[in-house]
């Protein structure tokens, strides 16, 4: 998709929601980074580990699975890699929960683009 920078990252998005793909897409490929997509559950597990990201968003409310079945399976088997979980859950009991698997920021939807954008950095950082 994207042309990667020397120090720009790959950002896989999880989102069963196209629009907003496209759209989160296209907003961070402006400011380059690389992206990959992956529409379903199942393709975001085939996916993480064949793009290698830096960074995953990840819905949680996915229509085949689970968004923690994913986020506890991208932590277990390649930790090195963030995840951020977007949700329009923002209660406090499912924010802990995501932190004791790992999530290393949680955004609630709906959100500005802005605003992903300035998370994504923050997260990205050296």
């Amino acid at each position: 998709m994207g042309k990667k920078g020397f120090d720009m990252a790959k950002i896989l998005i999880v989102e069963d929601e196209e629009l907003a793909c496209e759209a989160i897409t296209a907003f961070l490929e402006k400011r380059g980074y690389e992206t990959a997509v992956a529409l379903t559950g199942k393709d975001g597990l085939a996916a993480y580990p064949r793009e290698n990201p830096d960074l995953v968003l990840l819905d949680l409310g996915l229509p085949d699975m689970d968004g923690r079945e994913i986020l506890k399976e991208i932590k277990e088997k390649m930790p090195k890699i963030k995840v951020m979980v977007i949700s329009a859950y923002k209660e406090e009991p499912i924010r802990d929960e995501l932190a004791k698997l790992g999530a290393d920021y949680f955004l609630g939807k709906p959100s500005p683009l802005p605003k992903l954008y300035e998370a994504v950095q923050e997260i990205l950082k050296p």
